[in-house]
């Protein structure tokens, strides 16, 4: 990853990320959403009153540095993926009731299409996250081939604070409120995706051993056919994004 982001340069990343939504509002019908921060050379010269350095692109090509993202900029992400480039806004709203009439949220249609949609390159990074859950080699193995529906998942660490030369982080050695945040992303089932999710854990220590058991948690009970709608016709409240079929 520092090689990639040394090659592509801020220019190419803050480029592509501006594609995927991030430093900008998703959409969400949320008065209180936070952009985020996706820096580039002008945010850092304005900001800070610094020149971009080539070590700043390397932090920001790990999710890190400078960059500051919110789940739901994370999930709309992967929506995108999932999609094939397809973009689409998170929505709370299902509909709007004037005296007897009903109307449904409609979703706006002329959003950007992010790159080439028969790319192969969509289906290499979701079959990464597939082998992430469901290979023997994958990190999030044990927690997820068990499910009756496939998961694709992936996780991350945000640092609270910076280490010191040769200073190794232990999480039982700093206090809580200084040990590193603990990030999923995932969707499932894999081949007709329904459900795509971030969640966070602050302050969960550094190695997923809570957040993976969590992910599970919600998404057992998502999938559970007792938590399916009882009546014909009832409407689900599971979120749903547009199904693709990954390669």
């Amino acid at each position: 990853f520092y090689q990639v982001a040394f090659e592509m340069g801020i220019d190419r990343i803050h480029e592509w990320l501006s594609k995927f939504g991030y430093g900008q509002s998703t959409g969400i019908d949320l008065n209180e959403e936070y952009a985020g921060v996706l820096p580039s050379r002008e945010w850092k010269q304005r900001v800070h009153k610094k020149p971009w350095y080539q070590g700043d692109t390397i932090s920001v090509g790990i999710g890190q540095g400078y960059w500051i993202a919110t789940p739901i900029q994370m999930v709309k992400a992967l929506t995108t993926l999932i999609n094939n480039g397809k973009v689409q806004n998170p929505h709370l709203l299902y509909s709007m009731k004037q005296g007897n009439k009903v109307e449904r949220y409609q979703p706006p249609q002329d959003l950007p299409q992010v790159g080439d949609p028969h790319s192969p390159y969509w289906g290499v990074v979701r079959n990464g996250m597939y082998g992430m859950a469901n290979l023997p080699n994958g990190t999030g193995y044990k927690l997820f081939h068990t499910a009756p529906y496939q998961i694709a998942a992936k996780s991350g660490t945000s640092q609270v604070f910076s280490l010191k030369e040769n200073q190794t982080y232990n999480a039982k050695m700093i206090p809580v409120r200084l040990r590193d945040h603990i990030f999923y992303t995932l969707f499932a089932p894999y081949q007709h995706p329904k459900v795509a999710m971030a969640l966070i854990l602050e302050n969960g220590g550094g190695d997923g051993v809570v957040a993976g058991p969590t992910a599970r948690a919600i998404l057992d009970h998502i999938f559970d056919p007792a938590n399916a709608p009882a009546e014909q016709g009832a409407t689900s409240t599971v979120p749903q994004v547009e199904s693709a079929d990954a390669q």
